[in-house]
């Protein structure tokens, strides 16, 4: 069943941090990382599905929550299909992404009368390097788009967090070892996968479990 969401169509395009949101505005919030098992603002309604053609990596230096400014963590992004495959092209082991590959995550309507203030708070908690671009929404049964227009936060690769095209065994080497007033790097990524998998068990995409499997080698 499609949820009705009413965006204006200037939103369709990304936007930068402390925009405010249009007034009397429904608020959809697309969560593929910490925001999947910490939600720490007022909602109404979830959804949990898929958007396309995107890959989520930790590809995002955390200095704030996951890290320090002298050990940055890393937390995730949402890299393209094009410019991902691009990136590790070079890298045989690196699973190609298309336009049809999926990143599961959940969907969130701000409580109605809310969404100024909630976004304020999204902006600060996301002030380390993200910005706001908007993606369509597909449900995991009928695989029809059940919301469109759908704000969330990515890091894209010119920001200054970006950390480039760090290998999956360097990135894991980092998630083992770093830590921010946020907590452990490895607790991040590990209760990612284990939201994750209680939602759906092949919402863990080969990416995210192979890091998975290499922290835990690296920490064991």
């Amino acid at each position: 069943m499609t949820i009705p969401l009413t965006v204006p169509s200037l939103c369709r395009k990304a936007i930068a941090l402390g925009t405010p949101w249009e007034a009397n505005r429904p608020l959809w919030v697309f969560g593929y990382g910490s925001i999947i098992y910490r939600v720490d603002f007022p909602i109404e309604a979830q959804v949990f599905g898929y958007i396309k053609g995107r890959q989520r990596a930790f590809l995002q230096e955390s200095h704030d929550h996951r890290g320090t400014e002298t050990n940055p963590g890393r937390v995730c992004t949402l890299i393209p299909a094009a410019q991902w495959n691009h990136m590790f092209s070079n890298d045989p082991g690196t699973p190609k992404v298309t336009d049809e590959s999926v990143c599961w995550g959940m969907a969130y309507k701000v409580k109605s009368g809310m969404e100024q203030e909630v976004k304020r708070h999204l902006d600060y908690r996301e002030k380390d390097g993200y910005t706001i671009d908007f993606v369509d929404v597909f449900d995991g049964d009928s695989n029809e788009v059940v919301l469109n227009n759908v704000m969330v936060y990515v890091g894209v690769s010119d920001n200054p967090s970006f950390a480039g095209a760090s290998s999956i065994r360097d990135t894991a080497k980092v998630i083992a070892h770093a830590e921010g007033p946020s907590g452990t790097n490895r607790e991040y990524l590990f209760h990612l996968c284990n939201a994750l998998r209680e939602k759906r068990s092949d919402a863990v995409d080969p990416y995210l479990e192979n890091l998975e499997r290499l922290v835990k080698d690296i920490v064991r």
